[in-house]
Parts: C-alpha cells; structure tokens; sequence
C-alpha cells in the first residue's frame, strides 16, 4: 500500500483549507506524530474500574491538555516561517505532554481500581518525545538559517 494517496488527500484538504506546511521538513513528521498521539490518548485506557476501562476522555482536566497537546501541535505545524514562535510552540506544548502524563497517572490512581500506566502515561510521553524531536530540528534549521545570514 502506497502512502501517496494519503498525502494527496492531506494536500488538498489542507489547500482548502489555506494551511500549507511543509511536507518535506522531519519536524512535520514529528509534529504530526504528536498530535496523533495527543488524539489518541481519549480512546487508551487510564485504569479498569470495577470490569470498566476508564478512558482519557472521561477526565475534564485531562481531556482538555489532550486537546491542548493536539491543537498546539497542528498550530506550530502552520507556523513553519516563524522558527522562533515555532519553537516557543513545541516548548509549552512539552510541558502539556509532561503535564499530561502526571494527569493521566494521578487520574489512574484516584480512580481506586487497576491503573493501566503502559497506555495511560506511554502516549503522553511518545508525544512529548516527537514534540522534542521536532524542537530540535527546528532548532537546527534556524542555526543553519543564522549561518548562512552569516556568510552575506
């Protein structure tokens, strides 16, 4: 199976949409990784409550530094002119991660039943992974950028 049509039809609809990040830059990639991961959080279970899963998206508090990891994520992702906004991006949005793994934890311990902490603070943590990824190779592009200024 080709990934081709994937990216056709993320190219249009983002075209639509007048949002054009760059395709080719490995921090897309990463951001993109984080937003999913921060999506992914309101279906894995937290803990097993009475037979139960307690899923991500039963938490308020949890859900909406969910929602912030993802929203941040797709914003920086169109931010991809301005480096350093860019970069302040990913750098509060790490902290949501981090803030969102200890949520996801203290949820799971408050809940009184089984925590599940392999879901519940693995996917908070493979988003603030893919977020510093994507902040340091934001960082590298904006060292190259200032040295090649140099060189004029």
């Amino acid at each position: 199976i080709s990934p081709k049509p994937f990216f056709i039809i993320c190219g249009t609809l983002l075209s639509l949409a007048k949002i054009h990040p760059m395709w080719q830059r490995i921090q897309t990639l990463f951001l993109i990784i984080a937003a999913i991961a921060g999506a992914a959080y309101f279906f894995v279970p937290i803990a097993e409550v009475r037979g139960e899963n307690l899923l991500g998206k039963n938490d308020l508090i949890t859900s909406a530094v969910a929602v912030a990891v993802v929203l941040l994520s797709l914003f920086a992702l169109t931010q991809y002119k301005n480096r350093k906004l860019q970069m302040m991006i990913c750098l509060v949005n790490m902290v949501c991660a981090f803030s969102l793994a200890g949520t996801a934890a203290f949820t799971a311990v408050q809940t009184g039943g089984t925590p599940r902490y392999e879901f519940a603070v693995g996917v908070p943590v493979l988003a603030f992974i893919a977020l510093f990824f994507a902040w340091k190779n934001i960082k590298k592009d904006d060292d190259l950028v200032k040295s090649m200024d140099r060189f004029r």
